[in-house]
């Protein structure tokens, strides 16, 4: 008779101290940035670039009109050093000035934007989308190109996507990465949320956008959600905010079959809340979601900031273990600084080995490290 898998509770999470050379080299606060981890080659070890985002919040609750507006958004690169966790900026040029350094990426960079996506393809960061005060993005993908460590940037067009309904694309888009093929799924293009998804296959040049069809249960529209790749292919899309505001708690996987055939599945056991603009990430089969928000623009809090969607087991887990019902109560436990950390909303996380790396947030209407 076999056993059951042995269901380790959500991990704990603690502020960690890291490096850089000068006041420019730290990214500061900021949120609706990206995270993207690249593997390590031969002359560098594995690293995180951090890019765009936005570092100042306007309005909110002491404002004149009602919710917060994102500022001072941004298109500065900010590389990180696993193993000396050191924080080194890569200056970009403008037209009106060049900032010179050794670390400055060659090529044209992005405008400035916050609520993009990004992926990684080998020692390459492909981004997606985003706003920024020259406007929404449409069908420009941007590639950060770090072959033998020199930095430059390239711009593709990959036609497909219907940028008649595409012009307005907001946060979050959501690009996610299986060997060489990423896999876009929902916008929102005007105040109408979709459900459509789309694949690129960085294998094939040029790059065009394919929409995909795909079987079984399909989501429902929703944005603000996450979509994460696990090791063996599997997307696993989770949470997000439908067209009536209300926060989603659950979560599907997308597969493609051998045939081609893409496929959609409805993930199994409860989740300890509903939630957008969450972040997510997978460590082995398991995926681990922290903060978020809920109707009304508040925090995901006590033991629900943490969960864990086990894929291989079918459960959800928290500090405490398995999920058995929603926690989305107002009761507040003991006071843990692991849970307070992760109170936040638009971070971002990644993660390198068994170790899950978060930066940034919103936190009570304040940008958060």
């Amino acid at each position: 008779m076999g056993s059951k898998p042995w269901l380790y509770p959500a991990p704990t999470y603690r502020a960690l101290e890291t490096y850089w050379d000068t006041d420019d080299d730290a990214p500061g606060p900021r949120c609706a940035h990206t995270l993207t981890a690249v593997a390590p080659t031969k002359s560098h070890g594995a690293r995180l670039i951090l890019f765009g985002g936005a570092t100042a919040i306007e309005g909110g609750a002491g404002s004149a009109t009602p919710g917060i507006r994102l500022a001072g958004v941004t298109n500065c690169v900010h590389s990180y050093d696993v193993l000396t966790r050191r924080w080194t900026r890569h200056l970009i040029s403008t037209a009106f000035r060049v900032e010179i350094t050794r670390l400055r990426p060659a090529g044209d960079p992005p405008s400035p934007r916050a609520a993009h996506a990004a992926a990684a393809v080998g020692t390459m960061v492909v981004f997606q989308g985003g706003i920024g005060p020259a406007g929404h993005s449409t069908d420009d993908l941007y590639v950060l190109d770090m072959t033998n460590d020199k930095f430059k940037w390239h711009r593709d067009r990959a036609p497909g996507l219907d940028m008649a309904m595409l012009w307005t694309w907001l946060p979050k888009d959501i690009l996610s990465l299986s060997a060489a093929m990423m896999v876009y799924f929902d916008n929102l293009p005007g105040k109408r949320v979709l459900s459509d998804a789309w694949a690129l296959d960085t294998a094939q040049k040029p790059y065009a956008w394919q929409r995909l069809n795909p079987e079984g249960d399909r989501p429902s529209a929703r944005i603000y959600a996450t979509a994460s790749a696990r090791s063996d292919g599997m997307f696993l899309l989770c949470g997000g905010r439908d067209n009536s505001g209300t926060p989603l708690a659950d979560a599907y996987g997308l597969l493609m079959h051998r045939n081609g055939q893409w496929e959609w599945t409805l993930a199994p056991g409860v989740s300890p809340s509903p939630r957008y603009q969450h972040a997510a990430v997978f460590v082995g089969a398991r995926l681990h979601v922290t903060g978020g928000a809920l109707r009304g623009g508040r925090g995901v809090e006590g033991e629900a900031a943490i969960a864990v969607l086990d894929t291989a087991a079918g459960v959800w887990l928290d500090r405490n273990g398995l999920v058995t019902s929603s926690r989305t109560s107002k009761v507040q436990p003991e006071h843990d600084p692991s849970l307070e950390l992760m109170r936040r909303c638009r971070h971002a996380a990644s993660s390198v080995g068994v170790r899950i790396y978060v930066y940034g947030g919103l936190r009570g209407g304040e940008d958060c490290d």
